[in-house]
């Protein structure tokens, strides 16, 4: 049995469970204002993916076994029924995870991505740019923000990237498996699922309107291996839309969560 994944948990036992996954390079910590807003109603749990934050690394990953780490963390940690919530990758493990594992998953969520394959060259530029950033003579976070630049212009997604970077003992690291994610980048923009895989219970597909992952001929790939599922765009908002559309998110799930039959 591998390590126990990191989590993050909000609000009281006995209310109902939520699970939220977050995306490539990202962390438990994405989830944190939407948790905290849930928190008096629901009982939430955030966390990290394998190779990502506080989780374990390894030697190699893809989407099948990140699937299956989740679905031992289930197992372990949960006895009542849940709604498994992920963004971007998460969101692929979490198609993953229901399509293999839905005996007590109430409902699934899935932001801004599609069942299909991606281009894995779409991330390297980023991963090459991190793994290419002198560590040893780092003095501050600072100092890498200027370093990584002229390779990464845009600041939010510098700063996004930058809250893996960690100092410990006076000695900069990465919390991210970089390497490993880098190596395993092929494996990680498949579609995560085949094409006998189907999850009937109801699911909701948010897309964010300036984002191009998940696009309107995309549709026909989402109905066919969720039947009951709700396709919903947040028109203002690009592939982040859980941040930079909060009360847009938080009115879908909302919506989701109040209408789920009763167990």
């Amino acid at each position: 049995m591998s390590e126990p994944l990191y989590f993050e948990e909000y609000g009281e036992p006995g209310n109902p469970v939520v699970i939220f996954l977050h995306g490539l390079l990202g962390s438990s910590r994405n989830w944190r204002s939407i948790a905290k807003t849930l928190s008096p109603n629901y009982h939430l749990y955030a966390l990290d993916l394998p190779e990502h934050g506080a989780s374990p690394h390894s030697k190699g990953t893809d989407l099948n076994s990140m699937s299956l780490q989740i679905g031992q963390w289930i197992e372990q940690n949960l006895c009542e029924p849940y709604v498994l919530c992920g963004h971007s990758l998460g969101g692929k493990v979490a198609m993953a995870h229901a399509c293999s594992t839905p005996d007590h998953l109430q409902g699934l969520v899935v932001v801004d991505i599609a069942p299909r394959d991606y281009p894995p060259e779409h991330h390297l530029p980023t991963l090459d740019a991190l793994l290419g950033l002198e560590l040893s003579g780092l003095e501050s976070r600072k100092q890498a923000d200027d370093a990584l630049f002229e390779k990464i212009p845009n600041w939010a997604f510098r700063q996004f990237l930058l809250t893996n970077l960690q100092e410990r003992a006076g000695v900069w690291e990465w919390r991210a498996n970089l390497g490993v994610l880098r190596a395993s980048m092929s494996e990680l923009s498949r579609n995560p699922l085949s094409t006998e895989d189907s999850y009937s219970g109801p699911t909701l597909f948010l897309r964010g309107g300036k984002s191009g992952y998940l696009r309107s001929e995309h549709f026909p790939l989402v109905t066919g291996f969720f039947p009951a599922s709700k396709i919903v765009t947040l028109p203002d908002a690009g592939h982040d839309l859980h941040v930079e559309d909060k009360d847009g998110f938080l009115l879908n799930l909302y919506s989701l969560l109040e209408n789920l039959p009763q167990s």
